[in-house]
């Protein structure tokens, strides 16, 4: 090497040697391979480090998620019993109030008890299941904003409530805007005592229900 080679990398050595400087606090070298711009590098594993989101964070939103939930299925229920989703099939007649398709297991002259049922703005099919073995006793069909009581057989069922708008028949029932619920507590007649449901739904009202998102039955 010559002369004018040593004398080049000597003035290169003492320009780096000026980009850094000794840190006795931090016992390093603070320099360009420290910069901010490089802060962010894992130089161990070759990868930048992502910011990771607290898990504190996704849990303080969770229950206004729940909250949301538990307002949107109600809200979206009412909208397709109410018939706002679009049918364009057309309709059938919807049968009379106080109609109703019986079981073939079931004796009409087994029928003592009282099934009372009053509507709102939609047309309903009320139906009971024996609730063991959830086999179909009685469907009882009520058009929107009427009442009608019907002879029902003794006993302790599960209820279920099928409504919507336009009637397509005992298969596809009220098309998009059929709605199915479940009556959470069992219901029990006797000859003495009968029962029934206010299908009116109100802030303060008692008629717990459930949705069933599967479709109901055929008839």
């Amino acid at each position: 090497m010559g002369l004018d080679d040593r004398e080049y990398m000597r003035e290169r050595y003492r320009a780096r040697a000026k980009d850094n400087r000794w840190n006795d606090r931090a016992g390093g070298i603070e320099g360009r391979w420290f910069d901010p711009v490089n802060r962010g590098f894992d130089y161990q594993n070759g990868r930048f480090r992502g910011s990771r989101r607290p898990r504190g964070s996704i849990l303080r939103w969770l229950p206004f998620a729940l909250s949301l939930l538990l307002v949107a299925i109600p809200a979206y229920h009412s909208l397709k019993r109410e018939g706002w989703l679009p049918d364009t099939r057309p309709a059938r007649a919807f049968p009379e109030s106080g109609s109703v398709t019986i079981s073939p297991f079931v004796s009409p002259k087994s029928a003592s008890a009282r099934l009372t049922v009053i509507t709102s703005n939609a047309n309903a099919v009320v139906q009971l299941f024996e609730p063991d073995s959830g086999r179909h006793i009685l469907s009882l069909y009520v058009r929107k904003n009427e009442r009608t009581t019907t002879a029902v057989p003794p006993g302790t069922y599960r209820m279920k409530i099928i409504e919507g708008q336009r009637w397509h028949g005992p298969t596809e029932f009220f098309g998009s805007s059929t709605t199915y619920e479940t009556i959470t507590e069992l219901m029990s007649f006797s000859r003495l005592e009968g029962n029934g449901i206010d299908l009116n739904r109100r802030p303060d009202g008692n008629l717990r229900t459930r949705p069933n998102w599967n479709a109901p039955a055929p008839l």
